[in-house]
């Protein structure tokens, strides 16, 4: 649901520039990233040659090549004598035995025209323009000057640009490195830090570190609830990776600067060092465009790989978006000040890499106050409608800018690439999601007033999955999660009761607590018919679910496209069944959070002779919703320990420390799924017991976004 808030990013990234020192707009395509597979100067000794050598030279003018006596054209380059051996000249100086012949031919061949893709071939070899050259040449020209023989070049201008380009690839491909690290580490980090749980440690030690380093609030007692209704508090564990990622990148952004003698690339040495620091912060922003975007996607493979919910991918995402946008934005404004200072701007702002910019960082602009968690909230079909267009808006923006500024020579686009890589992988995965289960019909009914029950046939599959609803709106791709009841085997309504010597019903033994066994050793059942298929049970709101009620009861059912949550081996699911350290679970649900808690304590009846004791707490305001879940589950969750509480809320604090003390030293797992509040006091209490010595975790299946 969030996939496009990771695009935001993209607008501002690219505008108004990358860097204010390559001078060739247009070149051949690099494949990389400079220093990594691309080199702006090598050789740098002959790279030099081609900024002091002068290019004064007497070529024919011609329409059609624009040809002009100080702005040669290729071919008038690759065919004019003098500056050919003049070329030979300053290499055979200046580069001598350091570099091979050959090395020197490939260069020459593919740079003295110039840098386009289709130029023509030097109409000298290096060693041929070098033999032609009798006697050493000692001229050195004057700026403006006409090239009509061989010369050479000044020591302190070849020293000059020659330094200010070794500093200058040093510095863009510290750029790089840095950059990758940025990203690397970024995806690499949360799988070793979810590997921590694996070493052999004390339980005691998990306990220590959850309670006091992991699960509370950054600050206060509230992380599910908004503060002041705008923003999330971070828990301390999320807060602890989100400070690893701002100082990476403050440290990043401030280091592997070097400077040169001011030459021609640069006036002076505040405008270098400026230079530099807007070129790393938007290649830094850049790194993080492919980390956000995995990050918010509902196939991030980090998701099957660590024990993080996607709701911590969601809120890390939104504070590398912060992040990868202040970069981008202090990165537009040095340049901006560079382009002021330089007098240069009206010319600028003509061209078409600048108001492509303009666009893209319009579209950024009005992106990120539309996606503030009040919007969210109140009107999500709009917020996402509208993220989607400016993000679009924002993507074709930004390849403009960056193709009309640079094309595709020095690999600034490889990021781009990345990160549209990661955000085609998630698009298709959801296609073959939705392909897996095809067009399925819905069928809505009312619960009461405040819930509905849609009933999906003919269909498997547990957790949590996204429904499309495409004939309920215009907006035919929206698409919601919600949390499943797997409709298999039996409930209430499938029995056919055949009482045994006038023993109980079943259905009557249920009701009286009977336990399973005494139930089944008594009546026969039978099926009228074995259900297939899944349940949700939904609260009604405004958009969406106002709309799904306005369908309730419809014979044909609604259309309904369904892409199932992905698996996740090594997360919660696997991470938070009952073990020998923590043998006991006790469940706290709110309102219609029974339906992600249900999974769980229908899988339990196994493990109940394992001696394991499962608990459930559930507090809601429905007496309707009870009554319409215990008769979709029937026998299937007998067997648990359950407290049901209509109107009015459990007392968390007493609820878990009588349910601590009853579990002695035996480990025990508290599930929670329900409002943010409740959430928010079980997350507190918990951390709180853990910290007393209680042998307890903590499992949080709300989903937020």
């Amino acid at each position: 649901m969030c996939v496009f808030n990771t695009l935001i990013t993209l607008s501002i990234l690219f505008s108004p520039a990358i860097s204010t020192n390559l001078k060739d707009l247009t070149g051949r395509p690099g494949h990389g990233l400079i220093g990594y597979g691309i080199s702006v100067y090598d050789p740098v000794c002959a790279t030099t040659c081609v900024d002091v050598v002068p290019t004064t030279l007497q070529c024919r003018k011609s329409d059609e090549d624009g040809s002009y006596l100080s702005t040669p054209s290729p071919e008038c380059l690759a065919t004019n004598e003098p500056y050919l051996t003049s070329m030979a000249w300053c290499i055979h100086v200046h580069c001598g035995s350091e570099v091979g012949v050959a090395k020197i031919e490939s260069w020459w061949r593919l740079n003295i025209p110039g840098r386009q893709v289709d130029q023509p071939l030097p109409r000298l070899t290096y060693q041929h323009a070098l033999s032609l050259i009798k006697e050493p040449p000692t001229e050195i020209l004057e700026k403006g000057a006409l090239l009509n023989r061989t010369v050479s070049v000044s020591n302190e201008s070849y020293s000059a640009h020659q330094d200010q380009q070794i500093v200058y690839e040093n510095v863009q491909t510290n750029s790089s490195k840095y950059g990758l690290i940025i990203f690397i580490t970024g995806c690499v980090a949360p799988v070793f830090i979810s590997l921590i749980r694996f070493l052999p440690l004390p339980s005691q030690f998990f306990i220590a570190l959850n309670a006091h380093l992991i699960d509370p609030p950054l600050f206060g007692k509230r992380h599910a609830v908004p503060v002041l209704g705008a923003g999330i508090v971070p828990t301390r564990g999320q807060a602890l990776f989100i400070a690893y990622i701002v100082i990476v990148n403050i440290i990043l952004s401030s280091v592997g600067y070097q400077v040169s003698r001011p030459g021609t690339m640069d006036p002076n040495l505040s405008y270098q060092l400026a230079a530099w620091v807007s070129n790393r912060l938007g290649v830094l922003s850049f790194a993080n465009l492919p980390l956000l975007i995995l990050y918010s996607g509902r196939n991030n493979i980090l998701l099957w790989m660590t024990d993080w919910s996607r709701s911590t991918f969601l809120l890390i995402h939104r504070w590398i978006a912060f992040i990868c946008t202040l970069q981008a934005c202090l990165h537009s404004l040095i340049y901006l000040a560079l382009v002021i200072w330089e007098k240069d701007h009206e010319i600028k702002s003509h061209l078409a890499f600048w108001y492509w910019g303009i666009i893209a960082t319009l579209a950024f602009s009005l992106i990120f106050p539309l996606s503030i968690l009040p919007l969210r909230r109140v009107a999500y079909e709009l917020f996402l409608i509208l993220h989607i267009a400016f993000a679009i808006l924002a993507i074709v923006g930004s390849w403009y800018h960056i193709m009309y500024r640079y094309d595709k020579q020095w690999g600034f686009e490889t990021w781009l690439y990345m990160a549209m890589a990661i955000w085609t992988f998630d698009r298709l995965m959801r296609l073959a999601r939705i392909a897996r289960f095809g067009l399925n019909r819905a069928f809505v009914t009312e619960v009461d007033d405040r819930y509905l029950r849609i009933e999906i046939p003919n269909v498997t599959c547990r957790g949590h999955a996204y429904f499309c609803f495409p004939t309920l709106t215009w907006r035919f791709w929206d698409s919601h999660p919600f949390s499943i009841v797997p409709k298999t085997g039996f409930h209430e309504s499938d029995l056919t009761i055949h009482p045994k010597d006038g023993s109980k019903s079943a259905l009557e033994a249920l009701q009286a607590d009977i336990q399973p066994k005494a139930l089944f050793s008594s009546p026969t059942i039978s099926f009228a018919s074995e259900s297939r298929g899944i349940v949700l049970y939904v609260g009604r709101h405004t958009g969406m679910t106002s709309l799904l009620a306005s369908r309730a009861g419809s014979v044909p059912g609604l259309p309904v496209f369904i892409e199932s949550a992905p698996s996740n081996p090594l997360g919660t699911a696997g991470h938070y069944q009952p073990t020998g350290e923590y043998p006991n679970t006790i469940c706290i649900v709110g309102g219609v959070g029974i339906t992600a808690i249900l999974p769980f304590l229908l899988s339990q009846s196994s493990i109940q002779t394992m001696g394991a004791r499962t608990k459930l707490y559930w507090g809601s305001r429905s007496q309707a919703l009870v009554d319409s879940v215990r008769s979709e589950v029937g026998l299937q969750w007998s067997h648990i320990d359950q407290e049901v509480c209509i109107g009015q809320r459990f007392d968390i604090r007493k609820v878990l420390s009588d349910e601590l003390l009853r579990s002695g030293s035996t480990g025990t797992t508290v599930m929670v799924c329900g409002p943010p509040s409740m959430s928010d006091d079980v997350r507190f209490h918990v951390a709180a017991f853990g910290r007393h010595g209680a042998k307890v975790r903590l499992a949080d299946e709300s989903f937020g976004w």
